[in-house]
This record gives structure tokens, C-alpha cells and sequence, in this order.
């Protein structure tokens, strides 16, 4: 999706969420025996205002800028721009994330699959569990091990300066969706709030 339709869903998403600010206090106000919360009563303008914070900081959005850290940080690394043949430099870096990913799948196995593991629950499960809680950032960091590794061995990347900048190339790539999502979540939180 480009950014002209990123940005018309995100004015849509604030219109939309004008509207439910107005439809809320047309209701409460014709019919106030409704079980409908206005949102520009005090509780409403308290709420929205006090709660913006936590209804946006969620798991998801963590998980968001976790995934688009590791996507930016494998697009950027070269890695999807193989030559075939693939050069010295290449061979040796895919050969290195090769090794690498071996590395990660025997740590995350001893944390989890040993009996008493670490990431499994009280009652040795694994969801949920500290394993099903991180499984997400731990595949990221691995991803983004990976791709800096390779990015530095295979000569696409020099410097710490070319590591920042494929760590970062993510999240400005995620930008408009990120925006997207706290006009979302809060329409959303907000249409729950009238509601309940």
C-alpha cells in the first residue's frame, strides 16, 4: 500500500473517530437512558485524555517495531539481493547465517525443551509461558544478528554507521503504519468506551 492510501485511511480513521466523538454526545444527550458513555462528557474527556497512553502502549505495538526492526535490518543487509553465483564474500556471509541460525535454534531449544527449562511455565508448558512472551523478540534479535552478520561479511555494510542505519531503515519504513495503528487503536478503544 502506498502513502497517498496510507494517508487517506488515516484521515478516514480521524474523521471516523470525530464522528463517534459527536455521535456519543447526540445520543446521550436525545437519549439518555441509553447505556451510551459520551465522549465529551468530564468522564469521557478524562478518559480520553488520561488513557490515551495505555491504550496505545500494547504488547502489539511492541511486537510491531520488533518485527520492522528485522525486516529493515534483512532488507538493508543485501541478503535479498543475492548474486547468482553467489560471490566469495556472499558464500561466506550466508555460510556465517547459516551457523548462526544453528546457534539460536540449540539456545532457544536448551531454554525450552530440557526437562526444568528456564522459558517453560510453572507447570512446564509452553503457552503461555516467558518462552511464548519472547518468542517474538527473540526471533527479531536472531533475524537482526543474522542480517548484520552477513550484511559485514559479505562487504554490503562498513561501518556502526551502516548498522544503525539497517536497524532504523525499519521503523521509518514502518512509520505510516504505526501512525495507522494509534488512529485505529484509539477509534477503537474509544467505540468501547461509548459502548460500555
Amino acid at each position: 500500500m502506498n502513502k497517498f492510501r496510507i494517508a487517506h485511511l488515516v484521515l478516514w480513521l480521524g474523521v471516523f473517530q470525530i464522528i463517534l466523538i459527536l455521535v456519543s454526545w447526540l445520543i446521550t444527550a436525545a437519549m439518555p437512558e441509553l447505556f451510551v458513555r459520551s465522549l465529551l462528557s468530564s468522564e469521557g474527556i478524562r478518559w480520553f485524555f488520561g488513557q490515551f497512553t495505555s491504550n496505545i502502549g500494547t504488547p502489539f505495538l511492541v511486537t510491531l517495531l520488533v518485527c520492522f526492526i528485522a525486516f529493515g535490518a534483512v532488507t538493508s543487509s543485501g541478503l535479498t539481493t543475492l548474486h547468482h553465483p553467489m560471490e566469495f564474500r556472499e558464500k561466506l556471509g550466508v555460510r556465517l547465517l547459516i551457523l548462526e541460525a544453528i546457534i539460536f535454534i540449540i539456545i532457544i531449544c536448551l531454554l525450552t525443551a530440557v526437562p526444568h527449562a528456564i522459558l517453560l511455565s510453572a507447570t512446564g508448558d509452553l503457552w503461555p509461558s516467558s518462552f511464548s512472551n519472547s518468542i517474538v523478540p527473540y526471533c527479531a534479535f536472531s533475524v537482526c544478528v543474522m542480517a548484520i552478520s552477513y550484511a559485514l561479511v559479505s562487504g554490503n555494510k562498513h561501518s556502526v554507521n551502516d548498522v544503525l542505519d539497517m536497524l532504523t531503515c525499519g521503523i521509518s519504513m514502518a512509520a505510516p503504519w504505526l501512525l495507522v495503528y494509534i488512529f485505529a487503536k484509539q477509534l477503537i478503544d474509544s467505540l468501547l468506551f461509548v459502548i460500555n
